[in-house]
């Protein structure tokens, strides 16, 4: 017992790698997919939104089971039910097909995220929530370093549809961890807080508005990122891969510096790092000019981003007070129609004027976002 317990924040750390896996990697393989498929790329595009559309609803409607039954077999199920879809998806025979796929990675996502974010804070010891969520976070930034580049290896070698496959039995082997070492913990609280009961917390409604925006600008630019440094250099799918890991790198590099600073997650902490953000998006039109530039452009977005959303998930979860659950899922409801919007919006920008201009409109979303809090909250 005493084991399994020790491997619980590995175990929450690999379930938000596997979501993060399967939000990131279609965008360094975009052409090949969309080649196998015989279609334009921009249909693609449209499963993220399909993924984002399924799991905002699922966070919406279903993140309460983290409540009601032991977060081994919510998460765990939620896991394997992630590997379905992603054999499904590289079965996939047209877009259509891609899409439904995706939309029900979605569900399982909806299920997986909120439950790991509530879990992590559940099973910290007292004084280190924002600690064991700091290292849960850690996945995205291991999904961004390890799998997405390594999925643009092998699809140049075995093909896209393998890349489906290895991810189908990475998530089903992390669903089992997750059923072992989580079978006896409680992700949420008791009582059940309704969704629209949690928004009318103090702070939590502006926090979700920027949440929105943030994750509107990131998950619309992510979208079309590897296939702008492709078209900007003539650069294959594992070329593009390396800037994708660029920006892993600085991800996870301020993951590492946050646990050794401990930052005091602040008003005037997170207004900065937003600012901040925003002027690295629009920098991107200068990054361009060089694969150089577009790296280190790659590796500064990263640590702005690790910033911002440890900054705005610990913010949630301090303003939750006893309804973490609810909260969390309002949160996976708000990103996930961001991933949804986020592709919609940038895709007829791309097509009129390509990544500089998709990141232009970004820096206006996270402006905005910017202007709500210092408003707001």
């Amino acid at each position: 017992m005493t084991i399994l317990k020790s491997l619980q924040p590995t175990a929450l750390l690999a379930a938000v790698l596997l979501v993060g896996s399967n939000t990131f990697v279609l965008s360094p393989i975009l052409s090949e997919v969309a080649a196998g498929l015989a279609t334009q790329p921009f249909h693609i595009v449209w499963s993220i939104s399909a993924f984002g559309a399924a799991t905002a609803i699922s966070a919406l409607t279903l993140a309460g089971l983290i409540d009601r039954f032991p977060a081994g077999r919510v998460l765990g199920g939620a896991a394997v039910l992630l590997a379905l879809a992603q054999v499904s998806g590289g079965a996939s025979q047209n877009w259509l097909w891609l899409c439904l796929s995706q939309a029900l990675a979605g569900l399982a996502v909806g299920i997986l995220l909120p439950g790991t974010y509530a879990t992590a804070a559940a099973t910290a010891p007292p004084g280190r929530e924002a600690a064991r969520l700091g290292l849960a976070l850690t996945g995205w930034a291991l999904s961004l370093v390890l799998v997405v580049p390594m999925a643009a290896w092998i699809a140049e070698r075995l093909g896209w549809r393998a890349v489906y496959g290895v991810l189908a039995g990475l998530s089903a082997l992390v669903g089992l961890v997750l059923m072992l070492t989580l079978r006896h913990v409680r992700g949420g609280n008791a009582i059940r807080t309704p969704p629209w009961r949690a928004l009318r917390l103090p702070g939590v409604a502006p926090l979700l508005a920027v949440t929105f925006a943030y994750m509107t600008a990131f998950y619309g630019s992510f979208a079309f990122f590897g296939e702008g440094v492709r078209t900007a250099f003539g650069l294959s799918a594992q070329g593009s891969g390396l800037f994708v890991l660029a920006y892993g790198l600085g991800f996870g590099l301020a993951g590492l510096g946050l646990g050794m600073v401990a930052p005091r997650i602040t008003r005037g902490y997170i207004l900065p790092v937003l600012f901040g953000i925003a002027a690295s998006y629009a920098g991107w039109r200068f990054a361009l000019a060089s694969p150089p530039a577009a790296f280190a452009a790659a590796a500064i977005w990263g640590i702005l981003n690790q910033l911002g959303l440890n900054a705005l998930v610990v913010s949630l979860n301090r303003h939750a007070a006893e309804a973490r659950g609810a909260v969390m899922g309002l949160n996976g409801a708000v990103t996930y129609s961001a991933v949804f919007a986020g592709p919609i919006l940038m895709g007829p920008v791309y097509a009129w004027a390509g990544f500089a201009a998709v990141s232009g409109f970004a820096a206006v979303l996270v402006l905005v976002g910017a202007l709500v809090f210092r408003k707001a909250v």
